[in-house]
């Protein structure tokens, strides 16, 4: 009896074992399979300094071809078919060409329609990375990320101006076709069409060869799978709108684009100079102007006109004042409130752009201190209060001019 039990603990002995093996042996190949990043990692390879100047060069100059004037109607045919543009043919690889051309599954992703914050793009043209890009005046960033072997991935940021349409206004306009690429059916408005500023990403796989560089994938970063997922109009994992006007400044305080920053200066200049002659207000002239706001436009603008409301010291144009001065200037907008006697100075000035502006939609934020002086008050004796408001832009000429304010709030801070 008792060597039966010693046999039988032996048996017992032996499958654990083998099991405990086994589950160890599981647990190490898990633990390969659900790190992949391991293994590319060990593989991975730095890239040569010369080898990475070349690459960076190869796709500048492809985006630049694929984004230049670029309209989207163009590429339509391309996209649905798969074959790849004769403009940027020279920078694919010979596997590319050979193996996908034709196909549209094809890793060569073109310019397309995509609806971003309620507009939809229908053309790009591709404007220069910015000025602190280390890689010189090449219009496209670009970053390594890995090498195997002769094969080369990069990271790549495409910048451009697109023209874009509203959403409502693009469906009217194009018809979608069952693969997700769209028909123009009728013309668009140029009153519809705008600009906006916008980063494009992609990743580009590179091969090298005795003939150098060429592109075997340029594919959209954040990629839906399949050709008519991809094409899906609000598919925009991949762009970013931008701020319009690129207000950044270069270690001396210039601006990095100075054509920016030469409009912005002079559109916050319009504002500075308009806002600050609210300080012109006292609580005798704002009852005076109550009366001639209600008589009409022409009463109100004279009135306006005298106290200098309306034209800079140049006697330039700042407000568009026209008949419809009640609802783009409403009287409940100007800053002085029933409490107030007098403005007597206007400090803390911030202009900033608004999200929404673009090349027609010439938005800002405008926040301001006024030091006041309350009514029945203390005459030396002056309150803080902050102000929030939303002011429009025109061109007038090549002149900006205010055709709208809204007091968004106004508070006391002592």
């Amino acid at each position: 009896m008792k060597r039966i039990c010693l046999c039988f603990l032996l048996v017992l002995l032996v499958i654990s074992c083998a099991g405990c093996g086994f589950v160890e042996t599981a647990a190490a190949g898990d633990s390969a399979s659900e790190d992949p990043a391991g293994g590319i990692q060990n593989s991975r390879e730095p890239v040569d300094s010369s080898d990475d100047q070349a690459i960076k060069k190869i796709i500048s100059e492809y985006f630049t071809a694929l984004y230049t004037d670029a309209d989207v109607g163009e590429y339509n045919e391309y996209s649905r078919t798969g074959i790849i543009p004769n403009k940027i043919r020279g920078f694919i690889a010979d596997k590319t060409l050979k193996e996908g051309d034709g196909n549209p599954e094809v890793g060569i992703h073109l310019p397309r329609y995509i609806s971003v914050n309620g507009m939809t793009i229908t053309g790009y043209d591709i404007i220069a990375a910015p000025n602190d890009n280390s890689d010189g005046n090449m219009n496209v960033m670009s970053g390594f990320i890995s090498k195997n072997e002769d094969n080369y991935l990069y990271f790549a940021k495409v910048y451009a101006k697109a023209r874009v349409v509203p959403d409502e206004v693009f469906s009217r306009s194009y018809r979608k076709e069952e693969d997700n690429t769209y028909t123009k059916v009728r013309e668009v408005s140029a009153d519809d069409i705008d600009l906006m500023r916008v980063e494009i990403r992609y990743d580009v796989e590179l091969t090298k060869s005795n003939a150098g560089f060429s592109i075997l994938r340029a594919i959209e970063s954040n990629i839906k799978a399949g050709m008519k997922n991809r094409l899906f109009i609000l598919n925009n994992d991949n762009i970013t709108r931008l701020p319009y006007l690129d207000l950044e400044k270069t270690a001396d305080g210039a601006y990095r684009n100075p054509a920016d920053g030469e409009i912005y200066e002079s559109e916050k200049a319009v504002i500075t100079e308009f806002f600050e002659k609210f300080t012109l207000l006292d609580r005798e002239r704002m009852n005076l102007l109550s009366y001639w706001w209600k008589k009409g436009f022409a009463e109100a603008k004279e009135f306006l006109d005298n106290l200098g409301m309306t034209s800079g010291d140049g006697y330039s144009k700042l407000i568009e004042f026209d008949l419809n001065y009640g609802e783009n200037f409403p009287f409940d907008s100007f800053p002085l409130r029933n409490n107030m006697e007098v403005i007597k100075e206007v400090k803390n000035f911030a202009v900033t752009p608004h999200p929404a502006y673009s090349e027609k939609i010439r938005w800002y934020y405008v926040n301001f201190d006024a030091a006041v002086q309350r009514t029945n008050g203390i005459t030396d004796e002056y309150f803080t209060y902050r102000y929030d408001y939303l002011v429009s832009l025109s061109l007038a000429g090549n002149s900006p001019v205010i055709e709208r304010i809204k007091l968004n709030e106004y508070y006391v801070v002592r």
